[in-house]
């Protein structure tokens, strides 16, 4: 945990300098029309070099390195900059709602193990290791001194599926049906998204919402995860077929997932069994 922590401020301090510092940032599409920042690669460039010799890497901006997904085992997962385009967009906002970072996941025999992520604009360090628990520590990025406080993360929840906001991103694998489908079902009072997966997972962890609905999360950003669940959520794999527990899940190049407040996850399911399935979901 010391060391992916480490690797996650070393990158947070350089891409909280760099975007104060107003320099240009430089964006071209990857093949899936995905963005990449010219911060995307200096971030991942530090993350590895803190990295180096310790274990196998996959990391988004090496695509060589997501073969790794097919072999499994024990490695770490780089996700350089969680929520890119946010980062592009909002680049000069501090505090407020949207958030992105560095995130840095340890698997260990195909299991997530632990995960670190730095919130960029609300200056925030989470970390969560397994079976142990979800801590938010407040810093300016780059160190993290001795004495500084850590609060344990065990967010309360509402107890009607009515009264939940719900952070959702739509992919291509129906998301935005089942959303469609507790909208219909008046099982929702919100939704919307502030950022990436991790800034997702870190507000959930936060009892700031109470449901993520999302199909398409990449190996890099699903560690994530672990941030909601060690918080005390349930984070459910392939949910609308297996419901796999994330703790049972072997990380797959495309992870549909649902991270619901334990409360809720009974009635979430009710709902979900009168969801006519299409072919497009998952």
């Amino acid at each position: 945990m010391t060391q992916l922590e480490a690797a996650v401020l070393d990158a947070a301090g350089y891409l909280v300098s760099s975007l104060e510092s107003g320099e240009a940032i430089n964006v071209t599409l990857k093949a899936d029309h995905t963005q990449v920042l010219n911060l995307d690669l200096e971030s991942q460039r530090r993350i590895l070099a803190k990295l180096a010799g310790t274990y196998p890497i996959l990391a988004e901006e090496d695509e060589s390195s997501h073969s790794l997904i097919d072999a499994g085992g024990t490695y770490l997962l780089v996700d350089p900059l969680d929520g890119t385009t946010s980062c592009k967009r909002f680049r000069g906002m501090l505090g407020g709602q949207v958030g992105y970072g560095p995130l840095v996941g340890f698997v260990q025999n195909n299991r997530l193990s632990a995960a670190s992520f730095y919130n960029i604009p609300q200056r925030r360090l989470f970390s969560a290791v397994a079976g142990q628990g979800t801590w938010c520590v407040e810093t300016k990025g780059g160190a993290l001194p001795d004495g500084l406080p850590r609060t344990r993360l065990q967010p309360a929840s509402c107890s009607k599926l009515n009264e939940a906001g719900v952070l959702f991103f739509i992919g291509k694998q129906g998301e935005s049906e089942v959303v469609q489908h507790l909208r219909n079902e008046n099982a929702l009072e919100n939704l919307y998204r502030f950022g990436g997966f991790a800034n997702d997972c870190s507000r959930l962890a936060q009892g700031l919402e109470q449901l993520s609905v999302q199909f398409t999360v990449k190996p890099w950003d699903l560690s994530a995860a672990l941030l909601a669940e060690e918080a005390g959520l349930e984070v459910i794999l392939d949910p609308l077929k297996r419901k796999i527990p994330l703790h049972s899940w072997r990380i797959e190049r495309e992870n549909p997932l649902i991270a619901v407040t334990k409360p809720l996850r009974d009635e979430l399911f009710t709902v979900l069994s009168r969801f006519k399935r299409h072919e497009s979901v998952r």
